[in-house]
Parts: C-alpha cells; structure tokens; sequence
C-alpha cells in the first residue's frame, strides 16, 4: 500500500563523523579538514583549524540519557548512534518515531567552527564538500523525506549567491546561513543579491534559530542595522528571543518591502513568545515613530511577521494553547532529532498530549504549513523506507 505524508518534522539536525563528506574536499587541503579524536574520558571531539575542540555530547543525544560531552556517534557495538548514521538508518529512524520526513538543519561543526579556517578558498571547500555530500549522498536517498539545507560561507555575498546556485543545481530544496548574506552580522544593501537568488531559484529559506547578532549593540540604542537605528527601537522591551533583532533589521531594512514574496523560516524557535513580542514591537513602532522624524514602515512589525516569518515549536506545548493569538498559518513542528531538546522516540506521545482534542490545529503544525513552505505534494505517495537485511 502507498505511503503518504502524515506527520513531517520541520526540525531535525544531520550528525555525522566526518569521513563520508570530507572524501569531496580537494585532495591538496584534505589535511585542513576538520577531524575526529577519541577522548581519553569517553566520547569524541572535533579538531577544527582556528578553534578550540568541540566535544560531542548533546549534539548527538538520540534517545539519551542527555550529556554535555562524552558524547559518542557510536554504540558500544561500534554501530552508529541514533542519528547519526547514513540515510536508510535515518529513515527508520523516522518511522520508529512516527515521523514521514524531516527538514535537516547542518551541525555546528559543518557551520560555525568552520570560520575558523581564514584562507577562503580553503573554507569555501570545506562548505562545498558537506553540500556535496549532502545533496549527492544522503538525501538523494529519498529527497521527498530527507529535506536537506544548504551550508552557507560567511567570506563573500559572491560566495553565498555561488553556494546557493550550486545547492538548487545539487537538488536541494533550502538554504541555511547564521549571518547576513554580507559575512556580518547586520543587514546591508548587497544581501539584496542573495535574497533575489533565493526567490528565483525557489530556495526555500531557512535560517534556524535566526541570523546575525541576536540583540541591538549594547550602548548604542539608536546604532546598527545598515544604517537604519530604526530596528533598535522596535525591539525594545522585546528582543530577548534570538529571531527577535533579526526580524527587526530585515523590516527596518526594507527587505521585505523590497520582496514582498520573501518569507524566512526560524527553526526550533518555539512560539509561545510570539504574541507578546508582537505587541511590544507594534507598541515600539508607534511610541518610537516620532523619534525618527515621523518613520513610518508600509506594514506593522506583527503584519510583516503574519506575512513574512514561520516559526516551529520544539516541546512547547503553550504555543498551542496560545494558538488563537498566533499567526497559526506559520508554525510548525519539529523533534530537534537527534539534539538533546528533542521527543525522539517518543513524539507520538508528545503530539497526542500537546494537541489533545485539537486534531485539526495538529494536522495544520504537522503538515499543512509544513508542506506548503517546502512545496512537498501532500498527494504523492512518498519514498518508502528500505526492507532491513
């Protein structure tokens, strides 16, 4: 009987030793590759050039008992733990937590820690081969369900329009960054290139938990945001959640009055914060207007965020009571698999406690919302997992 889409999780990370895509980095800089090292106490940890070592530990909880390091890809057996497999494994993973498909967000190490390596062209490699190996090796296993997002470099707006080029004609169907598209951490007029490669690629955008500096610069209540001070203001009395100052820079910026079909999606987020925030931020826009010679943007901060920014909840389950106070059309779910906040195997049970009675607000979270921002076809039979050996 066919398969078909019944619970997707808008949230989960890829977790990985480092041997499967590191076989794409040229073989001239293989050795500035990030590596792998066992830890005499237990568990392994990653040597990354210009970093100091990052341990495994709740990047790779899977099922438990949570840890802060000592965290291992490996069973006792030497076979891989949960999550952190190839992508048959992750399949049944999937299925052994009721879950059809999943949006795969990259790991710190394939990110961050990469920003330690300064030659760019070494850098941009390192990027390219997780991309590669992504694309090529893991969700071409069964892209309608391994719903990969691409890395993106922080050196150059060329190089982030390039990587993002390279992602679509690689077949993925997103795109991840932790920075403005500039390499820094607040908005200017040049991320205009990315954003319009993005909409016309039909990239979905997906930054995670937000993008460049997660608060207005200490000190400087009127300074930051590409010249617009603006964003400063309307976050005040709420910008304490990380998508907060981002979603400020991009309306004081204009991007989404430049790009009316732009949307971003802020994973694992939760939501339950959101209908404050809202208010105080449309409350800012009218107290601080004045104070910017009468400014006034085209929309309010809370009618930018209804028409331009999806959140996803990860265990909050106030977000569904406080649903009638949402822009409910762009929330989803997500299990966090295999990071330590996540429900893994235990979601159904989440679900079913969380969206007790509210089996049409679960479908809408699970489902609906996200099949529409990653245009998945709800009436498609989908890959099905392959038949153990």
């Amino acid at each position: 009987m066919a398969r078909y889409y019944q619970v997707i999780s808008a949230d989960g990370h890829v977790e990985t030793p480092p041997d499967p895509w590191v076989k794409y980095v040229p073989e001239k800089w293989k050795d500035r590759a990030p590596r792998l090292i066992n830890l005499p106490d237990g568990g392994e940890g990653w040597i990354i050039e210009g970093q100091p070592l990052l341990k495994n530990g709740q990047n790779i909880t899977g099922r438990g008992p949570i840890r802060f390091d000592f965290g291992s890809y490996y069973k006792p057996d030497g076979s891989f733990n949960d999550g952190a497999g190839g992508p048959v494994q992750r399949l049944r993973e999937q299925d052994e937590d009721g879950v059809d498909a999943e949006v795969l967000f990259p790991p710190v190490f394939a990110s961050r820690f990469l920003e330690g390596i300064k030659d760019p062209d070494i850098y941009r490699s390192m990027i390219r081969a997780y991309n590669s190996w992504l694309a090529y090796d893991y969700c071409s296993v069964a892209p309608d369900r391994l719903i990969g997002n691409s890395v993106t470099p922080i050196s150059d707006i060329d190089h982030a329009v390039a990587e993002v080029e390279f992602a679509k004609s690689a077949g993925l169907k997103s795109v991840a960054f932790y920075m403005f598209p500039n390499g820094t951490g607040f908005a200017q007029p040049e991320d205009d290139r990315f954003w319009a490669k993005c909409l016309e690629l039909d990239m979905a955008i997906s930054p995670h938990f937000g993008f460049g500096e997660v608060r207005a610069p200490v000190g400087q209540p009127g300074a930051g945001t590409a010249g617009q001070p603006y964003a400063s203001a309307l976050v005040q009395r709420a910008g304490s959640h990380a998508p907060v100052y981002c979603m400020a820079q991009l309306m004081a910026a204009g991007v989404f009055d430049r790009f009316p079909e732009i949307k971003f999606y802020f994973a694992e987020s939760n939501a339950s914060w959101l209908p404050s925030t809202m208010f105080f931020m449309d409350d800012n826009h009218e107290i601080f207007s004045n104070a910017f010679g009468g400014r006034r943007m085209e929309l309010t901060p809370s009618e930018y965020i209804a028409k331009h920014c999806f959140f996803s909840i990860i265990r909050d389950p106030v977000a569904v009571e406080l649903a009638d106070h949402l822009p409910i059309d762009n929330i989803m779910w997500g299990t966090d698999f295999p990071h330590s906040v996540g429900s893994f195997p235990n979601s159904q049970d989440f679900l079913g406690s969380a969206f007790a009675g509210k089996d049409e607000l679960k479908r809408k979270l699970t489902l609906e919302n996200p099949a529409a921002y990653f245009k998945l076809d709800l009436t498609k039979p989908i890959t099905e997992t392959p038949v153990s050996v």
